[in-house]
């Protein structure tokens, strides 16, 4: 296990070249593309810092993390508007002030056509999917900033949301998911110039990553007759864009296009979703057994 752990270590150091190893926060740590990324980061000797509502679930995860070599804190937390997750990251950064990375992936989604739904539920999503990130991410940056701006540009941070394709690409049913998703997008890309003009902030890295229809249980009452990715596929992809600090990620060839499409050519985008909305986008209906 000794010699195991070493490769790994050397791995990381000569991919990032920063002091290895500080904790890392994965919120929506429970289950599905949370559970595999803070397994994804584990396993390159991190130690994870795992949330979520269910503390038996993320017990199960940590324990999973454990057994295999690695190190996982389990703080269990309901992520849902500014208060509750600023009280959680006040107690995240009284107990791991050397964090380097925040994985920002709880999320909420109310299937519904808008005009379906009462527009006083559409706060739900936008708490636990635009106002707590947005809060975890001011606070965790200010923290940041708050050490010398040598030392923070040399550890090189990083704050990594989840976000989804359905920010960028209109999915029916899917609306103001999408919207808290775009919203969140907009507030980190506003966020990582900012920091990065500012002397205290160079070096903290803000990474959006964008999956399309994933196998999680979040989507487990949709159907689709396109595959869907898997959430460790996913999971590796969020890696990824800590690792090589990237901006932004698409996962998947399929979703590249896409979100291409839709950016490049949106009236020919549109014709095609609207003729094909049946079969392209996910919905509910009963799963097909095997």
């Amino acid at each position: 296990m000794t010699s195991k752990r070493k490769s790994i270590k050397t791995a990381f150091s000569t991919g990032t070249g920063t002091g290895a190893f500080r904790p890392v926060l994965v919120t929506g740590a429970s289950r599905g593309i949370g559970a595999d990324t803070a397994r994804a980061f584990a396993r390159r000797g991190h130690p994870v810092v795992v949330t979520a509502r269910d503390t038996e679930e993320l017990k199960d995860v940590a324990a999973s993390i454990q057994s295999s070599g690695g190190t996982a804190h389990v703080m269990p937390a309901d992520l849902a508007g500014t208060a509750k997750a600023k009280r959680f990251v006040d107690k995240l950064l009284r107990a791991h002030p050397d964090l380097c990375c925040v994985v920002l992936n709880a999320g909420l989604a109310v299937h519904g056509p808008v005009v379906d739904r009462d527009p006083a539920s559409f706060m739900d999503e936008f708490d636990v999917n635009y106002f707590a990130p947005v809060t975890i991410a001011r606070f965790v940056a200010a923290h940041w900033q708050g050490q010398s701006s040598q030392a923070a540009a040399a550890r090189r941070n990083s704050i990594i949301a989840v976000s989804s394709l359905t920010a960028t690409v209109p999915f029916p049913g899917h609306a103001n998911y999408g919207a808290s998703k775009a919203a969140l997008n907009q507030l980190l890309r506003n966020l990582r110039v900012e920091l990065a003009s500012s002397g205290s902030g160079q070096g903290i890295h803000v990474g959006i990553v964008l999956p399309g229809y994933t196998e999680t249980a979040m989507t487990a009452e949709l159907e689709s007759l396109l595959p869907g990715s898997s959430p460790v596929f996913i999971a590796e992809s969020v890696w990824d864009c800590f690792e090589r600090r990237l901006d932004e990620v698409v996962p998947g060839l399929d979703n590249k296009v896409a979100a291409g499409l839709f950016r490049f050519f949106p009236s020919v985008s549109d014709k095609i979703l609207k003729a094909g909305a049946g079969f392209l986008v996910p919905r509910p209906g009963k799963k097909s057994q095997a």
